[in-house]
């Protein structure tokens, strides 16, 4: 006996969806679904599409290599950071309002670091990027939750939705590959453009309405500061390790401030009448297994890191055929995504999700294997057949695990553990794998090699937790 998805039995009641404005529908669902699923191919595309801007960025602003990294961090400082709380106001607030607002932000933000002449304004405005899609990725997921409540739509939305957001990760690095051809100031301009048109449809078919009255009354501000802060404290923290070490008096202060947060974080929930974050909610095992197998993500992003740089500085390649290199696997990932969701309600979200594990590491195994032994074009290509399959299996499957008990008023809460658990995967994934690269460094394609072992070694203890998963649910 499989474990299947526990969600929201359809809502047969003629009574409207919560945020509907004046007891009506949402009008067009398939509208609002596109919209939802533009503002995370946003999100997700600002994270990759910066990496082939970079070098041309170093030159017209005359940043140091240091100061470089941060054009990248300061987007996943505050995306990673933000998250929790905005996944609450989502919960607590109108998420019509929440989700115009902040795209603005980000459009506005975006068109100042395209106009900027120095790094600093660059970096600001990349870090308040970040900020802004840290409340709207869980925003556009709890309008997609809300407007899908029946088992199979909701699965096939979220198909769709996840489908767009990881080819998002790939194809971000091809269109910044070809943007950066012309200026890479393009990589900021376009987003702002498409940030405004899409909170302009946002403002017609997202529906009205505030999702709890008195909600504001009810926000547990010492929660969100301390909760922020302490995630800030540990993204910013693991980010600054790659470049600076572990022991760097700077890195370990703010991994130390994060701890000392987040405890302080969860003596706030515990005595809260109304905690931002309920305990209770890391009681759930499957919710919680999902948030950790989010793991697979951040190996999935420094797996990109390492072939990127294999790509450029063995093989000579430029940064556009760098990029195009992922562009089988966004392309199968982006086709595919919405069957391995539908798998889940036939098979459960475990087995589901360990398959696709096993043929992410698989593909990953194959590079450890053959680099430089056979043509990487070869490796290349069935590791992104692979990997496409596999990204379109698992990632699908652990979101549905993540958010689909949920309460209708935890989904924003849900849909930003969830994205927090992948950000924070993905920093610290990369430290790890930035490190090792770091210490073999001198030694020729071993240094790549040692890298991808990290990488597969982390992805085949997550398809362990996973099948354990399933075993449990037999």
């Amino acid at each position: 006996m499989t474990e299947t998805p526990t969600v929201s039995p359809p809502d047969t009641r003629k009574a409207s969806p919560p945020d509907s404005p004046k007891g009506g529908q949402v009008r067009n669902v398939g509208l609002l679904l596109a919209v939802v699923c533009a503002v995370q191919f946003l999100d997700a595309m600002d994270i990759a599409s910066m990496g082939p801007a970079l070098p041309q960025v170093q030159r017209d602003l005359g940043m140091s290599a240091d100061a470089l990294q941060w054009v990248v961090s300061a987007y996943a400082l505050g995306f990673g950071g933000f998250l929790l709380l905005g996944g609450r106001l989502a919960d607590l607030f109108s998420r019509r309002r929440l989700l115009i607002g902040w795209l603005l932000v980000f459009a506005v933000a975006s068109l100042a670091g395209g106009l900027a002449d120095d790094g600093l304004v660059l970096v600001v405005a990349r870090l308040l990027k970040g900020v802004s899609a840290g409340f709207t990725a869980p925003v556009a997921m709890a309008v997609l939750l809300d407007a899908f409540r029946e088992e199979k739509a909701r699965n096939r939305a979220l198909g769709t939705f996840l489908a767009i957001s990881s080819a998002g990760y790939s194809l971000g690095l091809v269109l910044g590959g070809l943007l950066t051809e012309l200026s890479w100031r393009l990589v900021l301009f376009l987003p702002a453009a498409v940030g405004v048109v899409v909170a302009v449809l946002a403002s017609i078919v997202v529906p009205h309405g505030r999702r709890h009255e008195g909600g504001r009354g009810r926000l547990d501000v010492l929660g969100a500061v301390t909760v922020t802060g302490g995630a800030l404290a540990l993204v910013y923290g693991v980010g600054r390790s790659s470049a600076t070490g572990w022991g760097d008096p700077i890195t370990a202060g703010s991994l130390a401030a994060s701890v000392v947060l987040l405890v302080a974080f969860v003596l706030v929930e515990r005595a809260h009448r109304a905690p931002l974050v309920p305990l209770a909610i890391f009681t759930r095992p499957r919710m919680s297994l999902a948030n950790l197998c989010m793991l697979m993500f951040g190996a999935y992003v420094a797996f990109q890191f390492v072939l990127t740089l294999y790509y450029q500085n063995e093989l000579g390649w430029s940064p556009l055929q760098a990029a195009l290199a992922f562009l089988l696997g966004g392309a199968l990932t982006a086709g595919t995504a919405r069957y391995g969701a539908s798998a889940v309600t036939r098979y459960g979200v475990w087995p589901v999700a360990t398959a696709g594990l096993l043929m992410l590491g698989s593909g990953y195994l194959a590079w450890v294997l053959l680099i430089g032994r056979v043509d990487p074009l070869v490796i290349l290509i069935v590791q992104q057949l692979l990997g496409g399959f596999g990204f379109a299996a698992a990632y699908p499957a652990l979101n549905i695990a993540a958010v689909a008990s949920a309460r209708e008023d935890e989904q924003g809460l849900a849909a930003g553990l969830f994205n927090a658990s992948a950000q924070l995967g993905t920093g610290l994934v990369i430290a790890v794998t930035a490190t090792t690269l770091t210490s073999h460094a001198d030694a020729a394609l071993g240094g790549y090699r040692a890298g991808l072992w990290t990488i597969t070694a982390i992805t085949a203890v997550i398809a362990l937790l996973a099948a354990m998963g399933a075993k449990r649910a037999s």
